[in-house]
């Protein structure tokens, strides 16, 4: 009866579920501004950060963009101290809002692909090694974090993503903000030590030049003629050259993947390729990248052996497939690669997810996890040879952030603190989606329609 009641109100009014949705924030923030004595400085804040945070919500794809980079960006003090909480769960919280606001607003959602069982078999994994791990609480807090940091990235596209214009937003939305972080590193070209990102990381620096390289070179220069495309290669310089002051030389390679592959499907990319060449020649004798940032990559060229070359993580990949060898089955259990190391502070993970999910939960789940990246690989092959549909670039993108993902995954990080990883490998069954919705709108005309998303 009291339900009804109120909708009897709420239909009397006229309102719209997503309308009452922002009228109750609106209040909320209302009551919250004026619950203590405000000053300019404070309401000024208040009202900017009320109006972000309606935009976000609206638009939540802005909030994913935010979302991917927010590891390289809060370690800066300014930042840092702008909200008294952590600015990763600040935005898995708004992005999970705006997630359930699409719902309300019944926003077109794209269906999972039944390849994203395989997810449910490596959590249920992941949930029954909890009962050999040697640490049940590291364990359960990994597990958590699964479920719930990285869990919104996977989820989110399909819910956020679903539509050109969402994509493209999200996309301008990282290419702007990847760009920034570029710019401002800059600052450190002319010191001795390797350029890094806000949260004062060489990878995380490195992993960013690589995502803005790669959506200038697939997304915005084939867009124009001679001679705006010299205007496109200044822009490019920014983050190539932050890129290289990192060091980082995964991010590197990931480039040079992406590069080499878009010159196969496409051999006119090649005058580009040299443009850039000639131009870094002139520009380098003004542009003073650190020298140990060059020394690092130079390793690539110079080392003798495999292990020389991977430093460190040799050892790290060595202790894990030892790991694998002793509990090839049911691996160690889930965060036992860290109990058993020799080292907890430093061998922390095996800088291989891979690896790392098939030492601590066993070989059948390392074969989940390299089943779903292959799944995620023929989708983007099917993409890129179907050149008919609209919106091919998306597809191009979506397969070169995919490569740039797989490569991190190989080389760095852990199931968690590698994010954009997982986000890629659901882009790419979200682009297909957004491809097909206008031929799947013509044929509810017509009475021909394309099979759904599958």
């Amino acid at each position: 009866m009291v339900g009804r009641a109120i909708r009897e109100i709420i239909r009397g009014f006229g309102l719209a579920p997503s309308s009452i949705v922002i009228l109750a924030f609106s209040l909320a923030a209302g009551f919250a501004m004026f619950s203590f004595d405000p000053n300019p400085r404070t309401v000024v804040l208040c009202i900017l950060g009320a109006a972000t945070l309606v935009g976000l919500l609206v638009y939540p794809e802005l909030a994913l963009a935010l979302y991917v980079v927010a590891g390289d960006i809060k370690g800066d003090d300014h930042i840092g101290s702008i909200l008294p909480w952590d600015l990763t769960l600040v935005l898995g919280a708004i992005l999970l809002a705006g997630m359930v606001l699409n719902v309300v607003r019944r926003k077109r959602i794209v269906r999972m692909p039944s390849a994203y069982y395989l997810l449910v078999a490596l959590v249920a994994m992941m949930t029954a090694s909890l009962s050999h791990t040697p640490v049940f609480e590291g364990g359960l807090e990994k597990l958590a974090r699964f479920l719930t940091v990285t869990g919104i990235v996977i989820v989110a596209p399909f819910l956020v993503l679903t539509t050109s214009r969402a994509m493209q937003r999200f996309l301008v939305g990282v290419g702007a903000l990847v760009f920034g972080i570029c710019s401002l590193s800059l600052s450190g070209l002319h010191g001795s030590e390797r350029l890094v990102s806000p949260s004062e990381n060489t990878i995380g620096l490195g992993h960013v030049a690589c995502i803005a390289c790669a959506l200038i070179w697939i997304g915005v220069l084939p867009r124009y003629s001679m001679p705006k495309r010299m205007f496109v290669y200044l822009l490019f310089f920014v983050p190539l050259v932050a890129l290289i002051g990192s060091g980082s030389r995964g991010p590197v390679i990931a480039f040079g993947t992406v590069v080499v592959a878009s010159l196969v499907l496409n051999w006119r990319r090649l005058f580009d390729l040299l443009c850039l060449g000639a131009l870094g020649i002139v520009a380098m004798p003004f542009v003073k990248v650190p020298q140990p940032s060059l020394e690092y990559l130079g390793s690539m060229l110079s080392g003798r052996s495999l292990s020389t070359l991977m430093d460190f993580r040799a050892e790290l990949l060595d202790y894990g497939w030892k790991l694998l060898q002793q509990h090839p089955m049911l691996g160690t259990g889930i965060n036992g690669y860290r109990h058993y190391s020799p080292n907890s502070a430093l061998y922390k993970w095996p800088h291989n997810i891979f690896l790392e999910v098939a030492c601590e939960l066993g070989i059948p789940a390392g074969l989940i996890v390299c089943a779903l990246f292959a799944s995620a690989l023929r989708e983007s092959w099917r993409q890129l040879k179907d050149k008919l549909s609209p919106q091919y670039e998306f597809s191009q993108l979506a397969v070169a952030l995919l490569a740039i993902g797989i490569v991190n995954a190989m080389n760095t990080g852990d199931i968690n603190s590698d994010r954009s990883t997982w986000l890629f490998v659901s882009l790419v069954f979200v682009v297909r989606s957004v491809r097909l919705a206008p031929a799947e709108r013509i044929g509810a005309v017509t009475g021909l329609t394309r099979p759904a998303l599958a």
